[in-house]
């Protein structure tokens, strides 16, 4: 099993990668009760899992620091107004959907952010036991070794992550105008699971992720992957709770 233990490690990442790994054991170990469905909004799913690996974490979270708390199935932990400048976003189950049908695309997701931007974040893909981890000014790493962003630099010879997060618009204009950008690339991937996407960016393993009206709980930690890894990320300006658009690429893409 992937290691927490890194004595470069700063304390906040050293907790964010043991509650990842616990989080992530225990959704693997539990899988057959934990997948089942306790509700279905809309395109969406909710599993057993996902309210189980986020008490873990949110757990463990206060216990090991003082940072305010924003997680996708609770909100806001112990946080007023005046004391987000510094934060946790976590996705305790990001994937669900293919966690609840054993789809093996799906992970624990945690980072810590400042004022808006992702500085360290732990992606822990539980079913192939790949632990990536980031932290700004430390570069990027997956089970202990370092890793970068391809060095591809035009979309028709690239391969894109994306998705249609249950938030996107679904209309005729708005599925035209995305089938006009996937035929620029060379290949497109949807694996359902915008963390693990931005991991494969961050990795070299694909070149782009793209998502219209993707939540940040969903790609706060990978994005500082990618960033750490060398990449370069644009996200549309807004609030923590609100959708926005991403674009996470390797620095060589001319787009």
């Amino acid at each position: 099993m992937a290691q927490a233990n890194n004595t470069s490690c700063s304390p906040s990442l050293q907790l964010a990668k043991q509650l990842a790994l616990k989080a992530g054991e225990a959704l693997r170990v539990n899988a057959s009760e934990w997948r089942d469905a306790v509700a279905l909004p809309d395109r969406d799913i909710k599993v057993k899992g996902d309210k189980f690996a986020e008490k873990l974490i949110i757990s463990g979270l206060k216990d090991g620091s003082d940072y305010p708390i924003f997680s996708e199935e609770s909100g806001w932990a112990d946080a007023s107004d005046d004391n987000r400048k510094i934060i946790w976003v976590v996705d305790p189950l990001d994937g669900t959907f293919n966690y609840s049908r054993g789809f093996p695309s799906c992970c624990t997701s945690i980072a810590l952010v400042r004022e808006g931007k992702p500085i360290l974040g732990v992606i822990y893909d539980f079913s192939r036991d790949e632990l990536f981890w980031a932290e700004e000014g430390f570069g990027a790493w997956l089970n202990g070794k370092e890793i970068k962003v391809s060095s591809v630099g035009f979309p028709n010879e690239s391969a894109l992550m994306t998705g249609f997060p249950v938030n996107r618009n679904f209309s005729t204009e708005a599925l035209t105008r995305t089938a006009l950008e996937l035929g620029r690339w060379k290949k497109v991937r949807m694996i359902g699971s915008a963390a693990l996407s931005l991991a494969q960016v961050a990795c070299g393993r694909a070149d782009a992720y793209h998502e219209e009206s993707i939540m940040f709980w969903d790609v706060a930690a990978g994005l500082a992957l990618v960033e750490a890894a060398g990449g370069r990320v644009e996200m549309s300006a807004v609030n923590t709770e609100a959708p926005r658009t991403v674009w996470a690429t390797n620095s060589s893409l001319k787009l």
